[in-house]
């Protein structure tokens, strides 16, 4: 049940020929982009801070540039460190939430940058790549490390992993929406790339919804345990969630490419769904 797509490789070290399967979409992936934050946090916020926030973000650039993205644990352990430094600078009575400029730039557009000079900015920012590598670590758990192999049995416990990875992803996205982005004034937001756009974060977010429920259907389907009532439970959920996808997506009528590929993931997804809901 996977799609051809093109993977992502952080930094230049590309492999040549390598087209993976994918069972989990993974939108844009955006990493961070060099800035000068000791240079601007010198001498208001302690020294020590502003050197391990400093040293803690280049980390996690040379991680994402220089090995490819199957260094998710170690980008992970990186950003959960540097958002809890990160938190201290979006507090109000510190007043430093627009002191310095955080860039990123995103793999697929040619590494083009967006450059904001906002503290929630950059927390929203790392929340997304944690959310994007989990989405990543998720497909990874679904498909075989060798792709010529003929058997494409999952084992029910990557199942399993893979749906609390989904429901983990999903709930980053949806702190973002509910807790972050409303700390952005609408000049700010104006400026955010489209893929930190509030309707883009609740499509990613109902969609790792969506695989997981599809996910749990199917462990139901080959569990003598469920009932048939849950079995169309699940099947019902997967398809509103999938539909939820759709009108968040369907929402936005400027459709650059990575969008336009969402779209046409989960219009598949959707119908699929739709049609094991007539047999669960």
């Amino acid at each position: 049940m996977g799609c051809a797509a093109s993977i992502y490789q952080v930094g230049k070290k590309k492999k040549k020929g390598i087209i993976p399967e994918v069972s989990i979409f993974v939108p844009s992936m955006r990493v961070p982009a060099q800035c000068d934050l000791q240079r601007t946090l010198k001498g208001v916020i302690p020294k020590n801070l502003a050197d391990k926030l400093t040293s803690i973000r280049n980390q996690i650039l040379l991680i994402a540039q220089d090995t490819d993205i199957s260094a998710i644990d170690e980008l992970q352990k990186a950003l959960e460190e540097y958002l809890s430094l990160l938190v201290g600078l979006t507090r109000k009575e510190f007043r430093f939430q627009e002191l310095t400029e955080f860039k990123w730039k995103n793999l697929e557009d040619g590494q083009e940058e967006t450059s904001i000079a906002n503290s929630w900015f950059e927390l929203l920012s790392v929340l997304h790549m944690m959310a994007m590598l989990t989405l990543v670590e998720a497909n990874m758990k679904l498909i075989p490390k060798d792709i010529a192999m003929t058997e494409r049995a999952v084992s029910g416990d990557c199942m399993r992993d893979t749906v609390d990875l989904l429901l983990k992803a999903s709930g980053y996205l949806n702190f973002c929406v509910q807790d972050v982005l409303v700390h952005l004034p609408p000049n700010i937001k104006n400026k955010l790339p489209k893929d930190l756009h509030q309707g883009i974060l609740k499509a990613t977010s109902n969609q790792a919804l969506a695989q997981g429920t599809e996910i749990q259907l199917g462990l139901a389907l080959e569990s003598q345990n469920a009932t048939l009532s849950v079995k169309r439970r699940l099947a019902c959920e997967a398809v509103s969630y999938y539909a939820q996808t759709l009108c968040c997506l369907s929402r936005d009528n400027n459709f650059h490419g990575t969008v336009k590929k969402h779209l046409l993931f989960i219009k598949w997804k959707y119908l699929e769904a739709k049609l094991t809901t007539t047999t669960a």
